[in-house]
């Protein structure tokens, strides 16, 4: 019982002195002159305001050397030169049996769509 007694003071006592500091603290706010109040919430309000963005010099600069080597690679690089391709029709009349043989499905195809019918 002694042990509680003296826990509850410790409480009490622990209590009575936050409230005594919180007491002081807006005792010391309160007796503040007007110019220093104005001060202090001039700083809050700076301290709180977001600031403006930036972007640093250095990172333009790399961003800028980065595409310039980029281009300059992609300017080096081999090229693959492309084989020209012929047209069908070149193709067709290089091989007069290959469009024979053209001729021949195509009116074949024509003899069955007409059967059809």
């Amino acid at each position: 019982m002694n042990d509680k007694m003296t826990k509850d003071k410790t409480e009490l006592n622990d209590m009575s002195v936050e409230e005594v500091v919180n007491q002081a603290l807006d005792d010391s706010v309160d007796n503040m002159s007007m110019g220093l109040r104005r001060n202090l919430n001039k700083i809050r309000i700076e301290a709180t305001e977001p600031k403006a963005k930036y972007f640093p010099v250095w990172k333009t600069a790399t961003t800028f050397s980065f595409m310039l080597t980029v281009v300059i690679a992609w300017q080096l690089l081999p090229s693959q030169t492309e084989v020209p391709l012929t047209p069908f029709a070149e193709v067709l009349e290089e091989d007069l049996d290959m469009l024979n043989d053209l001729e021949f499905a195509y009116w074949m195809a024509e003899e069955t769509d007409n059967a059809t019918l």
